[in-house]
């Protein structure tokens, strides 16, 4: 997903990569698909931002691990009939939980939403979806921070977040989720007037990116394709074909 690539390639290679975390089986897998993303962080020199991202979805990693360790015998990926607390089955699923957020922070940080727009719109996505997508995914950056400035001056204000019980941390947050959506619906407002003074239109007249695709785009591609096809042939015929 480098700077050089085509927009539709970085698409295709998103969803190819995320198809793999959920089809393949093997550790060694989910270790290569994570360092291809870091690779794709490094090239576009946000290796900084990508852990950071990571590392605040260390509690929800967590949370997943107990999850499936205590009640994988409830779950659609059970795995023989044994009783009890499953752990490699939760270290399992908890590493392809922690693949699959790596791939779409990639994803997210190394797609401009205008780029997103505009390779959508290539792959004949109705323009308004499109849109709505790329404006969506470019606020994501933006809500964070007004969470995060929100959050930090409720705390100044003497917000006790982590002390007391369930329900009142809960409580709490309603402080910070308020404040929150009346900042997104200001900021909608204000972009809607923005768009309107500058008279923007959905119409097809509209100025466009002109976007090919080249040797590399066209390796990638066919490569991804090679390795989901590998994939299918092997967890899926390897006890006949082997």
């Amino acid at each position: 997903m480098s700077k050089s690539l085509d927009p539709r390639t970085k698409i295709i290679m998103f969803f190819g990569l995320l198809s793999l975390v959920f089809m393949v089986k093997d550790i060694y897998w989910f270790l290569g698909l994570i360092i291809i993303a870091l690779l794709t962080m490094f090239f576009k020199k946000s290796v900084r931002i990508f852990l950071k991202m990571l590392i605040k979805f260390i509690p929800v990693l967590l949370i997943a691990f107990m999850l499936w360790s205590l009640f994988y015998n409830w779950s659609v990926f059970r795995i023989g009939n044994s009783n009890g607390f499953n752990v490699n089955l939760g270290m399992f699923m908890t590493l392809r939980l922690f693949t699959l957020i790596s791939i779409s922070l990639a994803f997210i940080l190394a797609v401009k939403p205008e780029e997103l727009i505009r390779a959508l719109e290539l792959l004949r996505f109705p323009y308004v979806l499109a849109f709505t997508l790329g404006l969506a995914l470019r606020h994501i950056t933006t809500m964070s921070d007004e969470y995060r400035a929100i959050k930090e001056a409720q705390i100044s204000r003497g917000l006790e977040l982590d002390s007391g019980f369930l329900l009142k941390r809960i409580r709490n947050y309603t402080y910070i989720l308020i404040p929150l959506l009346i900042r997104t619906i200001e900021t909608a407002e204000k972009l809607t007037l923005a768009m309107e003074l500058k008279a923007f239109t959905l119409r097809k007249d509209r100025r466009k990116m002109e976007y090919r695709l080249s040797i590399i785009d066209y390796v990638l591609i066919t490569l991804i394709v090679i390795v989901i096809g590998f994939s299918i042939i092997y967890y899926n015929f390897k006890g006949v074909l082997l």
